[in-house]
């Protein structure tokens, strides 16, 4: 069971992590930058570096007093001493730039660095082409020279780490600036978008059982008295608009054996060589027979029946037409089909205001209802959109919030939670 004591321990010994109110993230990243040791460590190293350079410049002088080897030969005298003046003018130079630089911020650091690195280079390519002369005639003094060096290079790059931590604190810093700044705005995003869906709830509840209430009003209409004699109204409506389609179509029963006589007559009429009395009358029984009047039709039917013999017809057809001319004058029955299409058009009409007079409320009620069920199909649409969006920003924050808890982690070197609990309130 060790084993599971150790994972007991482990998870005992996890640094609880510090909580940071949102809106107090720009004043701890402030407080950081002003307790970070960046500029005491680059006191320090420039106080090495101090060291150095007095080192340098010693070294410097010893090699400029220091004495060749009479025994040495001439050419190599000539060229050794030549190549240590040139050594020690790049080695002055270096040694100039040593001193620290006037702006003690990251840039005035950053670009002392830089021109301290650039100096070693051309001090290091004048000391290679050279170092074989002068090592020759002042092997002591380059040996000195050439540690020099090497402990300025090692500073150089401490100094190049302590400028990249920095750089990599304030660019966390940078982010950490913009991440807050956007979370703070997705955080009253989700404050707006979770009002605007509450509000979007109710008025779907409020406008859900208003419509509730419409549709239990329509049952009761249709269930009242009115609302029955109203169906039996419409099943008699239905009864006589079938009975008027009969009549109409036994009317034009009527009419048909008289079609090409009354073609005859209006042509003739048309060419002036009958006189028509009933010419009006004749047109209205080709085209619309149930709105020629009673005492039209006794004239008119006489009137073909007189003019019979001069339409041209054959004799057969004319049989035909003048016996159901008799049957029509005789027995009357346009009229008396006539008579009862109209008495069944009143009865439809009458039966048509009392469905309308008797169906206002429901059709009110039925106009209420349609455009409470649109507005209702637009409220959810809008809902449905306003919890999609709550959703995508939600997911955001959450995404931001876990970054801005890393960010601030390696800033603060240690575990940190944000307090998120006054900006979601």
């Amino acid at each position: 069971m060790k084993w599971l004591k150790d994972i007991f321990k482990m998870k005992s010994s996890r640094e609880e992590p510090a909580f940071l109110p949102l809106a107090e993230v720009d004043s701890w990243l402030a407080e950081r930058e002003k307790e970070s040791d960046f500029s005491a460590r680059c006191r320090g190293i420039y106080s090495r570096m101090n060291e150095a350079a007095k080192k340098l410049d010693s070294d410097i002088s010893s090699l400029k007093s220091a004495s060749s080897d009479d025994e040495a030969p001439p050419k190599l005298l000539r060229a050794g001493v030549a190549a240590r003046g040139e050594v020690i003018k790049q080695l002055e130079t270096l040694s100039h730039k040593l001193q620290p630089p006037k702006k003690d911020d990251l840039d005035g650091i950053s670009q002392h660095h830089w021109a301290l690195v650039k100096g070693l280079e051309r001090t290091v390519t004048t000391f290679g082409r050279a170092k074989s002369y002068v090592a020759a005639l002042f092997p002591r003094n380059i040996e000195s020279i050439n540690s020099d060096l090497t402990e300025i290079s090692r500073m150089l790059v401490d100094l190049e780490k302590a400028i990249g931590e920095k750089r990599k604190t304030q660019e966390e810093s940078w982010f950490c600036r913009e991440t807050a700044q956007r979370l703070n705005g997705e955080l009253s995003g989700i404050i707006d978008l979770r009002a605007k869906t509450q509000q979007g709830e109710a008025a779907l509840s409020e406008l859900s059982a208003k419509l509730s209430g419409m549709e239990r009003e329509m049952n009761r209409l249709e269930a009242s008295t009115e609302g029955k004699k109203i169906r039996e109204l419409k099943s008699s409506l239905e009864n006589r608009m079938a009975e008027r389609s009969q009549a109409e179509a036994e009317l034009h029963d009527l009419i048909a054996p008289l079609n090409k006589a009354l073609a005859r007559m209006k042509k003739q009429g048309s060419s002036d060589r009958i006189n028509l009395q009933h010419e009006k009358v004749f047109e209205m029984l080709g085209n619309s027979p149930a709105s020629v009047q009673d005492k039209e039709i006794a004239g008119a039917l006489n009137e073909l029946q007189g003019h019979l013999a001069v339409l041209g017809l054959k004799d057969r057809k004319k049989e035909k037409v003048l016996d159901h001319l008799d049957l029509l004058i005789t027995k009357k029955s346009l009229e008396q089909v006539r008579g009862r299409l109209q008495t069944i058009s009143e009865e439809i009409s009458r039966m048509q205001s009392q469905i309308e007079e008797g169906s206002r409320e429901g059709l009110r009620l039925k106009e209420e209802m349609s455009l409470a069920r649109k507005e209702k199909r637009i409220l959810e649409a809008a809902l449905d959109q306003a919890k999609k969006d709550l959703a995508l920003l939600s997911e955001k924050t959450a995404s931001d919030e876990q970054e801005l808890n890393g960010r601030l982690a390696r800033i603060a070197g240690r575990p940190m939670k944000l307090d998120l609990s006054s900006e979601r309130r």
